[in-house]
């Protein structure tokens, strides 16, 4: 009987482990689809001109094997030119993670930031003290349009 019950359980088990195995996959997120837009996001800390920053994606293009390039924008809300272009942020992909990492332009401040969910982006920006040592903060974006799953 119990070799019976253990050839019902791996005829039974191995499809249930190649659909889950299926599905997993299938889950992992597309960054050409889900980054491209705007995000609004805070730095953990008080700065002049305010801590507010937005983050506008304009292009995700592949360049390789878990490596994209995105072309956008990051700056102050409501100061940024809309359309295409901008500068270029590199998308990288570890396991199930996608980072993004770029260099504001006009300060040289480096910004890394990973994907949670479908619609946030935390991470940090490394910021020049007075003492001119860098310090990083943390900084955190969501979404603002199109949302992950908004339809056109």
């Amino acid at each position: 009987m119990t070799n019976i019950l253990r050839f019902y359980f791996a005829i039974l088990g191995l499809p249930i482990l190649l659909i889950s195995d299926l599905t997993f996959s299938f889950a992992q997120v597309d960054p050409t689809k889900t980054l491209i837009g705007t995000w609004e996001g805070l730095i953990n800390a008080a700065l002049p001109g305010g801590n507010q920053r937005t983050l506008m994606i304009n292009s995700v293009t592949a360049t390789g094997q878990e490596e994209w390039l995105a072309r956008g924008r990051f700056g102050y809300p409501g100061r940024l030119k809309e359309g295409p272009g901008g500068q270029e942020m590199g998308v990288t992909a570890e396991g199930n993670d996608i980072f993004v990492e770029f260099v504001v332009l006009n300060s040289r401040a480096p910004v890394k930031l990973k994907l949670v969910g479908d619609n946030k982006l935390e991470g940090t920006i490394g910021l020049v003290r007075p003492d001119g040592h860098m310090a990083h903060l943390r900084i955190r974006f969501e979404k603002a349009s199109p949302k992950t799953g908004d339809t056109k």
